[in-house]
């Protein structure tokens, strides 16, 4: 069962068009909702959280560190949830 969220309307048009579209699943705008991979959930965090060196020191490019990591690592948990849930 894939995750269940509505991308601009029909969810089932999109997974139909994604899947002909052959395209990697890390190319998709709901990434990395679908995948239950930690691995996969690590690159995409990577991905919007660069670190930069201002005066020498690391520096994140969000005021609220804490909370960015409390948001991501939750959906993380709730990606884990929802696949034991649609295991059944």
């Amino acid at each position: 069962m894939p995750y269940p969220i509505v991308l601009g309307g029909d969810h089932a048009a999109f997974e139909q068009e994604w899947a002909a579209s052959r395209r990697p699943d890390h190319e998709r705008p709901d990434w990395p909702l679908p995948s239950f991979d930690a691995q996969d959930w690590a690159k995409a965090f990577c991905k919007i959280f660069i670190v930069s060196k201002i005066d020498g020191h690391k520096t994140a490019p969000v005021d609220d560190q804490e909370g960015l990591m409390l948001t991501w690592f939750a959906n993380a948990l709730m990606r884990g949830f929802d696949e034991k849930t649609a295991r059944g």
